[in-house]
């Protein structure tokens, strides 16, 4: 007598217990990486993560030999793909090297992975066919392959560098026609440059708001790339700052440097560029304060952006970019590089566009007088700096690193302080039921800064009443749909300089 053979199939079971196993192991990863509080931000753990998910299920695919079957297959993959495409979203708020809400290298990553599972199921299905299937597969990319190279060649040589042909003349943009990148650190308009920009407001481009408005600007840079109208030998004052200084959206006329030259007699230089940071400005400083030798450097922050992005030293700063000095990559040089950049940067801006009123009424207030309306509201992209305790001590090193420079120069350093557009419009407002901005709560960062400097022996001082004053009277001092000043609010910035150098007695 024997016995019964068994009718369950062990190999579908174990398939089952795999595939279960990876689901649970999937819950348990999540839950200890939100339970991490912050602790675990090693790449390397997500990747092994993601890795044991995979074999796990990989392994059930294959015992519970799911190929009989392709409605079953098909909705595993099927299931794959969307799991990758819902669970690697990162909504960001810049507009630029985002698709719709994947970082670059996240998208192409999932579009691989897409394929390579659409290919699967072709090739566990068609049992037939699979030597034409990856025959013609492997034409394809062969074809494929040998079109990009010849698209390439031009870059791999170094005949044509990309960058030029999809990344457009303009302020704060990349490349190798809108910035020189030099060691230590630093960059700069290239020498004598010169050119016209038409641009909305950055409200546009951050929300999707629908404004309407354009602005115009024409820009000229001297012989060290920086926006100045002529060359000036030992300046009474030399200006540190980013776009707030260079004069973004305003003509070349109106900027805080020409318009303390046009209210003084003192002579100006300006050493600021768009996007610089603190670590930027030290840099410059340590490059050109030697040339200059001015009697006053103005060392403008803008509280929205300067306090450290990252929390290192100057040097660490210095060394983390001394590669962007280096002749160009291949990589950087690349066609489908670019290309990719600018598909990026254009498709996530449909997207803000897409999104309607709705987002944009969320960063927005309007003056009372008036309702709510897209043309009408005023934007703000800068809320007040988060983590401020960990990054400050840091930026009062830069500080004190940058006085010891002026001073070791033979000069003085003024440290003034710019505010955020809604510490200077809070109090003239009126808000939308769902703005996020009407919320937003003031530092008082410039204040404790100001007690700090006085101890250490510098100057600080606040733009906040001088703007929020003219703001009172009905002056425009910041763009409706844009974070930085207006020409009126260069104006107020210069003459607020002027009445404290004029107090200090500095330029006596």
């Amino acid at each position: 007598m024997t016995l019964a053979r068994s009718k369950i199939d062990y190999r579908k079971l174990l398939g089952i217990f795999l595939m279960v196993a990876s689901v649970a192991f999937n819950k348990w990863s999540v839950q200890a990486l939100s339970t991490s509080d912050g602790q675990i931000e090693s790449d390397l753990f997500t990747y092994a993560i993601v890795g044991v998910q995979l074999v796990l299920a990989l392994l059930g695919l294959v015992f519970l030999n799911l190929q009989q079957n392709r409605f079953w297959l098909g909705c595993v993959l099927l299931g794959f793909v969307l799991y990758i495409w819902a669970a690697t979203r990162q909504p960001a708020e810049h507009f630029e090297n985002f698709f719709f809400v994947y970082p670059q290298l996240r998208f192409y990553i999932n579009l691989l992975l897409s394929i390579a599972a659409l290919l699967g199921y072709m090739l566990a299905t068609q049992n037939d066919r699979r030597r034409d299937i990856i025959q013609n597969v492997a034409l394809s990319v062969a074809t494929f392959g040998f079109v990009a190279l010849l698209i390439e060649l031009p870059a791999l040589t170094g005949l044509i560098d990309y960058r030029q042909v999809f990344i457009p003349k303009g302020v704060s943009l990349l490349g190798p026609h809108n910035r020189v990148y030099e060691p230590g650190g630093f960059y700069h308009r290239p020498e004598n440059d010169q050119y016209t920009e038409l641009r909305p407001g950055d409200a546009v481009l951050m929300f999707g708001a629908r404004t309407g408005r354009l602005y115009e600007a024409d820009y000229s840079y001297d012989q060290n790339g920086f926006r100045n109208s002529a060359p000036i030998e030992n300046p009474d004052l030399l200006l540190v700052g980013d776009s707030f200084i260079e004069g973004y959206k305003v003509g070349q006329d109106v900027t805080v440097t020409e318009q303390i030259m046009q209210g003084s007699n003192y002579t100006v230089i300006s050493i600021a560029q768009s996007d610089y940071s603190l670590y930027h400005g030290l840099s410059a400083m340590l490059h050109h304060l030697a040339d200059y030798s001015p009697k006053v450097v103005v060392w403008f922050l803008f509280e929205g952006n300067d306090l450290p992005y990252f929390p290192i030293s100057h040097e660490e700063f210095v060394k983390s970019k001394a590669h962007l000095a280096e002749p160009a990559r291949f990589s950087q040089r690349s066609f489908f590089s670019s290309l990719s950049s600018s598909l990026a940067s254009w498709s996530s801006l449909a997207t803000r566009t897409l999104q309607g009123e709705n987002y944009a009424r969320t960063r927005s207030g309007h003056f009372p007088d008036a309702a709510w309306s897209e043309a009408k509201a005023m934007y703000f992209g800068y809320p007040p700096p988060d983590r401020v305790e960990a990054r400050l001590p840091y930026l009062k090193e830069l500080l004190l690193q940058g006085d010891a420079l002026v001073r070791g120069n033979g000069g003085k350093l003024l440290i003034a302080h710019i505010p955020i557009k809604i510490d200077v419009y809070r109090d003239f407002l009126a808000f939308p039921d769902d703005s996020v901005a009407q919320d937003w709560v003031s530092l008082e960062l410039a204040a404790d800064l100001k007690t700090w400097a006085g101890e250490n022996g510098m100057d600080y001082m606040d733009l906040t009443p001088a703007l929020q004053e003219a703001a009172a009277d009905g002056t425009l001092v910041y763009f409706l749909d844009d974070a930085h000043w207006t020409p009126e609010g260069h104006q107020v910035a210069a003459q607020a300089v002027l009445d404290h150098l004029t107090t200090k007695g500095w330029l006596d």
